[in-house]
């Protein structure tokens, strides 16, 4: 190959000739601009069969510098709200811990904002297109709250604030990050939330409580069930919520003072399809509060049942050729345990005795009332239930303890009558 330096354009040019006699022209340090970035000059290397090919190639690659937004660091296009709202939520990934908010706010992306805008470019989306969407929302909203069904058509749940000032987080990025000049979500005004009537909280009184241990104590004794009866009778023992007790491992268990040591819950970390990422049950190191990290005094006979399913389990592994775990509820494979087909099961069995569904948190409610009525103070069951405030404990079991309010009567007519004799 035969090679040569060759003057174009007043700039040199390497001039190649192969062997078949083939010709091609290479331009090193072709210039492009400067980086808007860096402010440092950009250059490329530019080769071409002919020079006229060759000045086309250098102002081909001066365009597309330009359309790149003159820099050779990395760009990411936005083209649409879609692309806009992904690059925040990737950005507030890095910020929030929590998988609950994660997963409630990857909702709204996938069930509000993007099926509404997420075609539109994001400078051309106005104020008076989300006004109109918004208003929308909440009529849906107020059907859904008025009809008393417990949980709302996807679009159509009651926490459309939340998804508006969402969607002002994304336009407050785009500004930030990506050139955006106005948020139009800043002059919208968001209708009052629809107020739902207060549920009662439903509790198992003594007859129903009664029938239910009878019907746990007539169940067949397979492991299933066994598992079955020893998570209900822990929660109606301890008051803890479902997923802190799913996420118990042998070293919570305190033999020597019959306590069960709270300091970690499982939650459910929705697929992101966009990422390639599976749903997945994982373990918080905290509770839902600072206040769930918590002693909790119970009989020692669910210490000893938590114990003695513990071994069952690892016997089970250990026999089918897996690790050990110091899980007390695992799966037949060792990991942690999703509590959906238990809920299911409950909510079956539950209503095949006639007995109000509430979920695990039945037990939970009924503990709070036999603790109410025996004369415990708010103050004792606030700790136990783990809530951050005790009014909190107060809002949630104020009606709780119907013993006690028949007491009041008797206080007052009482000291009444000892004031008058």
């Amino acid at each position: 190959m035969k090679t040569e330096i060759i003057i174009h354009n007043g700039k040199k040019v390497i001039k190649k000739i192969k062997k078949d006699k083939s010709i091609s022209y290479t331009m090193k340090g072709a210039f492009l601009g400067k980086d808007v970035k860096t402010g440092k000059q950009v250059t490329t290397t530019v080769t071409a069969k002919t020079l006229r090919q060759l000045d086309k190639a250098v102002i081909q690659a001066r365009l597309e510098f330009e359309q790149n937004g003159s820099t050779r660091k990395e760009v990411v296009r936005i083209d649409t709200l879609e692309d806009l709202a992904e690059e925040w939520f990737k950005s507030y990934q890095t910020w929030v811990n929590s998988h609950n908010t994660l997963n409630r706010v990857r909702a709204y992306l996938d069930n509000y904002i993007i099926p509404k805008f997420g075609d539109y470019k994001p400078d051309n989306i106005e104020s008076a297109d989300i006004q109109l969407w918004l208003n929308d929302l909440a009529k849906k909203s107020k059907k859904t709250v008025e009809s008393g069904v417990k949980r709302a058509d996807k679009g159509s749940a009651k926490d459309f604030g939340a998804v508006i000032h969402k969607l002002k987080d994304i336009f407050d990025y785009g500004i930030t990050s990506y050139g955006l000049t106005t948020n139009p979500v800043n002059t919208v005004k968001i209708p009052p939330k629809p107020k739902a009537s207060k549920q009662r909280i439903m509790v198992l009184h003594d007859e129903s409580l009664s029938m239910w241990l009878d019907y746990l104590g007539s169940l067949d004794n397979t492991r299933a069930n066994r598992r079955f009866k020893l998570i209900c009778n822990t929660l109606l023992a301890s008051a803890l919520r479902i997923n802190e007790l799913l996420a118990l491992t042998i070293d919570d268990l305190d033999f020597e003072n019959s306590t069960i040591n709270v300091s970690k819950t499982l939650m459910w970390k929705t697929a992101n399809k966009k990422e390639g990422t599976k749903g997945e049950v994982v373990c918080k190191a905290t509770p839902k509060t600072d206040a769930g990290n918590r002693s909790v005094p119970v009989p020692l006979s669910i210490i000893e049942g938590l114990r003695d399913f513990h071994i069952e389990m690892n016997e089970y592994l250990k026999l089918h050729n897996r690790a050990e775990t110091r899980l007390i509820f695992p799966t037949i494979y060792g990991n942690y345990m999703c509590d959906r087909n238990e809920r299911a099961t409950l909510k079956k069995r539950l209503a095949s005795l006639g007995l109000p569904d509430y979920g695990f948190h039945l037990f939970r409610h009924t503990h709070a009332s036999m603790l109410l009525n025996a004369g415990t103070n708010w103050k004792e069951l606030q700790v136990r239930m783990g809530h951050k405030s005790i009014s909190t404990t107060m809002d949630t079991y104020a009606e709780l303890a119907p013993q006690r309010k028949l007491e009041a009567v008797d206080i007052f007519l009482n000291k009444i009558s000892e004031l008058t004799q």
